[in-house]
């Protein structure tokens, strides 16, 4: 009798031990449980905040695009007569005469 309660209490001994190590590591795997939730919040996070700054991004992009076809709408097109003359009337009829050089003489 005195055997089987001695061998009782080491299986009693054992299982405690189990259980405390048990106990440690479900406490281990909730730290990291609530680690690996913190990283995931801020990853959220930072997720959020480059979508609200692609966003913004976006819209100044569509802008730039406004204001840059609004340019090009006020440009002269080919066939556009009313072109300016940005040379003017003198320069051109310089440039049909031949090139002399300084002292010579026509």
């Amino acid at each position: 009798m005195l055997t089987e309660l001695e061998q009782l209490a080491a299986k009693i001994g054992r299982v405690l031990h189990h259980a405390d190590t048990l106990a440690a590591e479900n406490q281990r795997l909730r730290d990291e449980i609530a680690r690996l939730e913190g990283e995931a919040a801020q990853l959220r996070g930072e997720r959020e905040a480059m979508a609200a700054d692609r966003e913004l991004l976006n819209i100044k992009i569509e802008e730039a695009q406004l204001r840059i076809q609004s340019i090009l709408d006020k440009l002269p097109t080919a066939s556009d007569t009313r072109q300016l003359d940005l040379l003017g009337e003198e320069a051109a009829a310089q440039d049909a005469e031949p090139h002399k050089a300084p002292g010579e003489h026509a």
